[in-house]
């Protein structure tokens, strides 16, 4: 049992660390350690890469019509302010009593997980591989659920904690409660900086990861920062100005399963992974965010990377700024892959003669979401199982001592896991390709002319997924 001033000791340090901890490097991904460290071949990488081209340009030839979006449905989207298509034509009917039944039961669950993993964060033992907030937070959470939203569909409606807590205020109140209307001017941005600053910087670029009590602090002082802006703006702010809400919908565009309310329960169907990146997002908001998910998940494998490390000690010593340069180049990195893709829907705007660069914009970003999603299954699946075992056997230590960790990818080889990484960034990018070939063509009145408009975007595509696969083929630097 701890007391109370060796407690509030160490939320103070929490606090400390939380301000002063960019001045670290360091990754999420050092939590739990792996064996999978060792870069892809470089004849893999150069077949990866050929194949991507040729694949691209074959798709290209050979596709002559858009890719189908739309089905005739009769059920709404779990949450109707993005929805990226229609209903799938056929789905399986689960009965209300039974689905609301599941997702309170994850709504209730995910809560008292958060808390528990908060507290033991402050009180557990300070090791980070031992710890259930380390554990939890940053692998299992922070990127599982994004593995969760990009394979079934976005769940944080649900599983949302602050959402939970606001709702039963105002179950209590009896209403939303609202002190005003949402600013229309904010849109996304907010989002977007709680994704730069959780994401980018925390998660990538500080010492967090491997501190249960800096965790923790986070955690508590990000949920404080959403119910305030909640009690303020009603659920739109969860909707809108939660970091976490928007990546996992953008995510969720891309599942291949599509779970939807409808009148007598809930419709769960099938649907060409696509589907959902044809629709144009509400805000350019809505795009920095989307942008910055896929810089970000590649800028992650990058600060492993011997060509990182002599970029970031040149930085430092031309601004003396020491190892708070990281963030100037992280947010550098940002600015220019958001920048570079405005570039190429103006020009893809200009080539299919369509009035101004906005509307090309935001109906092009989603189909960047197939590239991102494939990255970020194919670089982080090994790292979340792999703390889902150790966490399984840490809280299994509190029913039983003789509990151990358990390891669900000790029957996956090193070169398994370069084929399944190579695999599934190929893949997302033949998706994106199939996705942003459906859009071009609502700018393009034939074919032809719809290659044309097509070529900024899929050269875009193409570099971007190249970058990637060459980040996963250099040596990893401790």
């Amino acid at each position: 049992m701890i007391g109370l001033r060796p407690l509030l000791r160490r939320v103070a340090f929490g606090v400390a660390l939380t301000v002063l901890s960019i001045s670290g490097i360091a990754s999420a991904h050092q939590v739990g350690g792996t064996r999978f460290e060792a870069p892809i071949p470089l004849w893999l990488l150069f077949g990866a890469a050929a194949a991507t081209v040729a694949l691209t340009a074959t798709l290209l030839a050979l596709t002559r019509s858009r890719p189908a979006s739309h089905d005739a449905g009769v059920a709404a989207p779990l949450d109707a302010e993005d929805a990226a298509a229609s209903a799938p034509s056929r789905s399986v009917r689960i009965p209300a009593p039974i689905g609301g039944a599941v997702a309170a039961v994850a709504r209730i669950g995910f809560l008292a997980i958060v808390a528990f993993a908060v507290v033991v964060g402050f009180v557990g033992p300070q090791t980070p591989a031992e710890n259930v907030a380390t554990l939890f937070v940053w692998a299992v959470w922070l990127k599982g659920v994004a593995l969760l939203a990009a394979l079934v569909g976005d769940p944080w409606p649900i599983l949302s904690p602050w959402r939970t807590v606001y709702e039963a205020l105002a179950r209590i109140e009896g209403a939303e409660i609202a002190l005003a209307s949402y600013p229309e001017r904010l849109g996304e941005w907010p989002a977007l900086v709680g994704l730069l600053a959780w994401v980018g910087i925390a998660e990538n670029l500080t010492v967090l990861p491997r501190s249960p009590v800096g965790t923790a602090v986070l955690v508590l002082g990000y949920a404080v920062a959403m119910l305030v802006g909640g009690l303020a703006f009603g659920r739109t702010w969860f909707r809108r100005a939660d970091a976490l809400a928007v990546l996992y919908r953008l995510f969720g565009r891309v599942a291949p399963l599509d779970v939807r309310r409808a009148d007598d329960g809930y419709a769960v169907g099938l649907r060409p992974p696509w589907r959902g990146c044809t629709t144009p997002v509400r805000s350019l908001g809505t795009v920095a965010v989307a942008v910055a998910a896929v810089y970000t998940v590649s800028f992650d494998a990058f600060t492993g990377t011997p060509e990182y490390r002599s970029i970031l000690f040149s930085l430092r010593d031309a601004t003396g700024l020491g190892p708070q340069a990281s963030v100037l180049l992280y947010l550098l990195g940002v600015a220019l892959f958001v920048g570079a893709f405005v570039g190429v829907a103006a020009l893809t705007a200009r080539v299919a003669g369509s009035p101004g660069w906005r509307p090309a914009t935001l109906a092009f970003a989603p189909t960047l979401l197939p590239i991102a999603v494939a990255y970020e299954i194919g670089h982080n699946y090994p790292f979340v199982v792999r703390n889902v075992g150790q966490l399984v056997g840490v809280v299994g230590g509190y029913v039983s001592p003789a509990a151990a960790p358990i390891a669900p990818l000790s029957w996956l080889s090193v070169q398994g896991f370069w084929a399944s990484q190579v695999v599934l960034i190929v893949a997302g990018h033949l998706v994106a390709v199939v996705a942003a070939h459906a859009v071009v063509v609502e700018y393009a009145p034939s074919d032809r002319s719809a290659l044309r408009v097509h070529a900024p975007l899929a050269a875009l595509m193409v570099g971007y997924t190249v970058v990637s696969l060459w980040t996963i083929s250099r040596p990893v630097v401790a």
